[in-house]
């Protein structure tokens, strides 16, 4: 099962499109949380919003994750240690305020378990690649308070 999450501040719908109609062509159950989004989709299961319980359990549950460039999901998803792709929304199609998610992919892609992708096209064969998609490895408590440090501070550059 894939879990795709666009968090509660934006619709994105394009990101949304794109994993339902590749969801369909393959037979891939998923659950999306769509926020205020206008596309509704067809073969996913999906919310609006969900509380942290429903998010969590959701996420727990799938083998995939696929989401905005946010860190909380992916602070989420490297400590439940699940691998996640990461599209950014794009300001000129209207998805956010600036393009500051595409600035980070750059280096969202160098964490372990981490994938970008910035077109359906790069989305799609990561999602062709599913099963090879390794989640980060366990790290020490220091290791992964030193992740969550670098996060934090390429977030406040």
């Amino acid at each position: 099962m894939i879990f795709v999450a666009v968090g509660t501040q934006f619709a994105f719908d394009r990101l949304i499109r794109y994993v339902d109609e590749w969801a369909t062509q393959h037979a891939v159950a998923g659950i999306a949380q769509i926020a205020g989004g206008e596309y509704l989709p067809q073969h996913l299961q999906w919310e609006r919003f969900m509380t942290t319980a429903i998010f969590n359990q959701h996420l727990q549950a799938a083998e995939l994750i696929i989401s905005h460039a946010g860190m909380g999901n992916i602070i989420t998803a490297l400590e439940s240690r699940k691998p996640i792709i990461v599209m950014n929304r794009q300001h000129a199609l209207g998805e956010h305020r600036n393009d500051h998610q595409l600035d980070g992919l750059d280096w969202m892609g160098k964490l372990p378990g981490v994938y970008t992708a910035t077109t359906q096209a790069e989305l799609v064969a990561l999602l062709e690649r599913r099963h090879e998609l390794q989640a980060a490895p366990l790290a020490a408590d220091s290791r992964r308070q030193a992740l969550v440090d670098f996060i934090d501070q390429a977030i406040r550059t």
